[in-house]
């Protein structure tokens, strides 16, 4: 397992993302959180295997967002028992 922050752009706010990153990373039984940033952006800290169908499923998303970039970093391991929604 790998640990990462990720740093969604674009139409990321106010358009379900938060739920549905928390509602996809549930369902694959992923650790972390999201959270809105004052900047627009949107803050994962998340633990999982595969990375690549992670940002493809925020990526396509719920048909009303649109991220339209993600800076990633691997960050040393998360504490974290289930996947939050912060603020």
């Amino acid at each position: 397992m790998r640990h990462y922050k990720i740093t969604a752009k674009g139409k990321v706010q106010g358009v379900g993302f938060r739920n549905f990153t928390k509602a996809y990373a549930d369902s694959k039984g992923y650790k972390g959180s999201v959270q809105n940033l004052c900047n627009g952006h949107v803050e994962i800290f998340v633990s999982l295997d595969d990375l690549g169908l992670f940002l493809e499923a925020l990526q396509k998303g719920n048909g009303r967002m649109q991220a339209s970039s993600f800076e990633v970093e691997h960050i040393a391991p998360l504490q974290f028992s289930s996947f939050e929604v912060l603020r």
